[in-house]
């Protein structure tokens, strides 16, 4: 079994700017490579779904939430319900407001001006350009000195997944472990299945599929 990587991966890590890092466009494929749609950036297959993430930042006494889709059909139509609990947190936790605090608050995060920069993933779009097949426990060279080093299979939330970590060497400090998805379930995804940014050794961010129901 062997994967490709999607350009789309670019596009995503905007959502760093809020506090969690989202990497799109990873698939996995039985035969030749396929374009995994996630974050919404694909066609919807259709059918009834339910996802649930944990949401995390700060590390393990960082604030949870739970982010919740359901998507059922209508007719011709579809109905998305989107729904993001944040329990125990302080009026100074969240906001409603606008601007460059407010997608922050959103997620219970707070603007911070000395706020560490996020790792560039941008070297993995290499990987689709190029049409590279993955497998696992593999060394994947990137540009900019960069690379994706596979793991062994695993499973999240029963969904089958390889993982793997990507290093950059002008963030010698941060490392971004990330759960590759085959292209059926990644179509269904708003986040991977795990994301996890590190930063020293310590986790800052992490993204995590608690529960997938899905009916063709």
């Amino acid at each position: 079994m062997t994967i490709s990587v999607d350009r789309r991966f670019i596009t995503i890590i905007v959502l760093g700017l809020i506090g969690l890092i989202a990497v799109s466009g990873v698939s996995l494929s039985q035969e030749a490579p396929q374009i995994a749609y996630i974050f919404g950036l694909g066609p919807y297959p259709g059918g009834t779904l339910k996802t649930v993430f944990e949401l995390q930042r700060g590390g393990p006494d960082g604030a949870v939430h739970i982010h919740t889709i359901e998507i059922a059909p209508e007719g011709d139509l579809f109905t998305v319900t989107e729904t993001i609990v944040s329990p125990d947190q302080t009026p100074d936790d969240i906001s409603t407001g606008g601007g460059r605090t407010g997608a922050a608050g959103a997620v219970g995060t707070k603007y911070d001006e000395n706020k560490v920069a996020t790792i560039d993933l941008s070297p993995l779009q290499a990987l689709e350009e190029r049409n590279v097949e993955i497998a696992p426990n593999q060394n994947y060279y990137l540009p900019d000195g960069a690379r994706l080093v596979t793991h062994d299979w695993d499973k999240i939330a029963g969904v089958d997944v390889i993982m793997a970590t990507f290093l950059h060497p002008s963030f010698p400090n941060q490392t971004v472990e990330i759960a590759l998805t085959a292209p059926s379930t990644s179509a269904l995804l708003s986040f991977p299945a795990l994301l996890v940014k590190k930063v020293d050794g310590e986790v800052q961010y992490r993204v995590k599929l608690i529960e997938i129901e899905y009916t063709p």
